[in-house]
């Protein structure tokens, strides 16, 4: 079986580290060699699409922004998965904000403006309000944060594109389940995990995450079920007054998943191709307490041997630069007990940021 992946990222390479005991050859597509492409088997560029499309039996992606022609092509061919409604409607924040409205899931309430001048009146009129750019923007990019109706630092701005301006939640937690679903609509999922974001930007999590977890279980599947959904799929959420709503959606594998590379019976990477090529799925078991720390613009030469003291397992994507604000890899981290993951997570902050970590992101 040949299975293609559009895009050759991290979690492209973490799809195939965890699949290559699994009957596959794993083929890829990106504009230019990325992390992945040197496990695969055969790599193509965009220009050669269709041969790429052609020579796999199921096709997936491992991000939302990855080439179109690519997208509608395997689509056509019947071997796009998860299939294209699901990456339409991520690619544009105003479709998947009227999906969830349209299905009765919880989310923000928010409303839609064709340019930037509209969004900020709008959060003005709202008093406190996030506005997001319907196309594009992922870790925290994108997005502007209006508090009392003060807009001043915004006036003056030119951002082009359309808009959401949501209404701001001051939420209690994040937290966010992972989720798969095969052909036949068989459902499965992974125990929720408590999230520490900065900036929009995940800087931690820890597994597992009790409070709320059958309703998030509930709006996983309604969400999965209402797209004929085939894959894994992360969605996050905030807790606010004992309720939870929906803030966003990945129809792929997801950082916040990255936990049950080392904590699960099985993990997202794994589960995701056993989906998508009609392998059978599999019901994962939460073995212990597990989280995840991203390294975040910084290498980790000179701390490596002082995180292994404390982590399980460091993952390094081997990307070819080190930026501010860009995922390089993260750590793995399990313990007898949520309290002891949470002990363990702040050790490895602290050697990786030295209560610096703004400086990072």
């Amino acid at each position: 079986m040949k299975i293609g992946i559009i895009g050759s990222g991290q979690l492209g390479w973490m799809m195939m580290l965890e699949s290559y005991n699994l009957p596959v050859d794993f083929y890829m597509l990106d504009n230019e060699p990325g992390p992945a492409s040197y496990m695969a088997r055969k790599f193509f560029t965009p220009d050669k699409y269709k041969e790429f499309v052609d020579s796999c039996d199921y096709i997936t992606y491992e991000f939302e922004h990855v080439d179109g022609r690519t997208l509608e092509y395997s689509e056509k061919s019947n071997k796009l998965r998860p299939g294209l409604k699901a990456i339409e409607i991520k690619r544009d924040r105003s479709l998947e904000k009227d999906f969830l409205r349209s299905i009765n899931v919880p989310e923000a309430d928010y409303e839609k403006a064709d340019n930037f001048n509209e969004a900020l009146k709008m959060a003005r009129d709202k008093g406190n309000a996030v506005i997001k750019t319907c196309a594009g923007g992922y870790d925290g990019k994108g997005q502007f944060y209006v508090h009392d109706s003060d807009t001043s630092k915004f006036e003056g701005l030119d951002v082009p594109g359309r808009f959401i301006v949501e209404d701001f939640i001051n939420y209690e937690s994040e937290a966010s389940i992972i989720a798969v679903r095969s052909e036949s609509g068989e459902f499965q999922f992974f125990d929720p995990s408590f999230n520490y974001n900065k900036n929009g930007i995940l800087i931690y999590n820890i597994a597992p995450f009790n409070d709320k977890k059958s309703e998030m279980q509930e709006i996983a599947k309604k969400i999965m079920n209402n797209l004929n959904y085939i894959g894994v799929m992360g969605i996050e959420f905030y807790i606010v007054n004992n309720k939870v709503l929906v803030n966003e959606i990945a129809p792929r594998v997801h950082n916040t998943g990255h936990h049950t590379l080392k904590g699960s019976s099985i993990s997202q990477f794994q589960e995701h191709i056993r989906a998508i090529s009609n392998m059978n799925i599999i019901r994962p078991e939460l073995y212990k307490p597990s989280g995840i720390v991203n390294i975040l613009g910084r290498g980790i030469d000179d701390v490596y041997n002082e995180i292994m003291k404390t982590a399980d397992d460091v993952y390094w994507y081997r990307k070819p630069e080190i930026r501010r604000k860009r995922k390089m890899g993260h750590v793995n981290i399990t313990g007898e007990s949520y309290s002891d993951v949470n002990n363990r997570v702040n050790d490895v902050l602290n050697i990786l940021y030295r209560g610096n970590l703004d400086q990072f992101i």
